[in-house]
């Protein structure tokens, strides 16, 4: 089965590039949505720096990136899925 594993790595490599650009993105409009709102500090400005970062480098690896050199383990892979599964749900009473 080596077809299957490439493509098991190859789906790894998006669903994290993926999601670590879907935490930057709730940083970055949280953050710049304060900053609208009047509310500028220190923290929230780096936050929205931090979140655009994110989502610029997420898009940068994927888009220059190669599947078959993704190399994570899979402790560090499920840490990042579930903690920006477990920060969106965190956010949803937030925004209702």
């Amino acid at each position: 089965m080596p077809g299957y594993y490439h493509y098991s790595v190859m789906n790894r490599f998006y669903i994290f590039y993926i999601c670590l650009a879907i935490y930057g993105a709730a940083f970055a409009l949280r953050s710049i949505a304060a900053i609208v709102d009047g509310s500028t500090s220190l923290p929230i400005i780096l936050a929205s720096i931090a979140g655009v970062g994110m989502i610029i480098a997420s898009v940068y690896e994927i888009l220059t990136g190669s599947p078959s050199d993704f190399d994570i383990g899979k402790i560090g892979f499920w840490a990042v899925i579930l903690s920006v599964v477990g920060f969106l749900l965190l956010q949803i009473p937030e925004l209702l």
